[in-house]
């Protein structure tokens, strides 16, 4: 694979990132999802001089930005992801079927692929799973933090 190409995506994907996030930044998580049939991503990032991350979706709301405006960078993300997905694929890779992307406001940048089968997985639980690992985030809702609470405990007794 071309790693100039691969770096040229990486590129495009933070700088839609950035150019989303409305106010100074230092780092940011994103989580993206891609296969033939679906296209997801969402991001949190963390304010310069705030210790609480903001979730990508929410900026409309939080800064009074045209959601109109947000969804086409978001759109935009999620054609830099299907990208870079496609890459992977037409260069006789395995196309995982989701990522993390780390970076932070000094440049670095570390990438996870992930290639488990998502057929059967339920968004919402996969989306707490994420924000727990990567973020400490732990659901307000009560079926939520059960079910947290209980893949948690799954994991601790596969480990054993």
């Amino acid at each position: 694979m071309d790693d100039l190409k691969l770096n040229n995506i990486y590129q495009k994907i933070a700088h839609t990132i950035i150019e989303t996030i409305p106010e100074e930044w230092s780092k940011v998580f994103v989580y993206g999802e891609i296969t033939e049939d679906v296209r997801t991503a969402f991001f949190y990032y963390y304010p310069a001089n705030g210790s609480t991350p903001i979730y990508s979706h929410d900026i409309p709301n939080i800064f009074a930005i045209e959601k109109e405006d947000y969804k086409k960078l978001w759109r935009q993300l999620l054609d830099n992801l299907e990208e870079l997905w496609r890459e992977f694929k037409n260069n006789g890779q395995d196309p995982w079927t989701n990522l993390t992307l780390i970076f932070d406001n000094q440049g670095n940048f570390k990438i996870e692929y992930d290639y488990e089968d998502l057929s059967d997985a339920d968004d919402h639980e996969r989306s707490i799973i994420w924000e727990y690992k990567y973020l400490g985030l732990t659901p307000e809702d009560e079926d939520d933090k059960k079910f947290l609470e209980e893949y948690l405990n799954s994991i601790k007794e596969n480990d054993q």
